[in-house]
């Protein structure tokens, strides 16, 4: 994959509609989405071993849908202490405000982002 697959849940099997270098209706591959790089892993050897390194296309079905985001406790508490409804977050909107908390872990840098995140969303617009 040429970017990283987030917001839907990964290491489970779905499947990747091939168009090249190899036709096929559906390849069954496993999604592995690790910091910043998504991996799809043919659960079947279908390349020749001569195709290997070959840049390939295709079409990734995700039946499995789009994980909701989840808000973390303290994140939810701030918001819930400053009136801000955190279900009315857009998708993207979420994605980014929980990735700017996610790089940072327990401590001060985290207090300070929760605190920039409820300090957006309740100044004015």
């Amino acid at each position: 994959m040429d970017e990283r697959l987030s917001g839907h849940d990964t290491f489970l099997s779905t499947t990747l509609r091939l168009k090249q270098p190899v036709h096929l209706p559906e390849l069954p591959v496993r999604i592995l989405t690790f910091d910043d790089v998504t991996v799809l892993t043919p659960l079947v050897c279908v390349l020749s071993q001569s195709q290997d390194g070959e840049e390939w296309g295709g079409t990734l079905l995700i039946p499995h849908g789009a994980r909701p985001p989840v808000i973390p406790d303290d994140l939810a508490q701030a918001a819930t202490e400053a009136g801000v409804d955190t279900s009315s977050w857009s998708p993207a909107e979420a994605r980014h405000l929980l990735t700017f908390l996610s790089e940072a872990g327990p401590g001060p840098v985290r207090t300070e982002r929760i605190a920039l995140i409820i300090a957006a969303l309740t100044g004015p617009s």
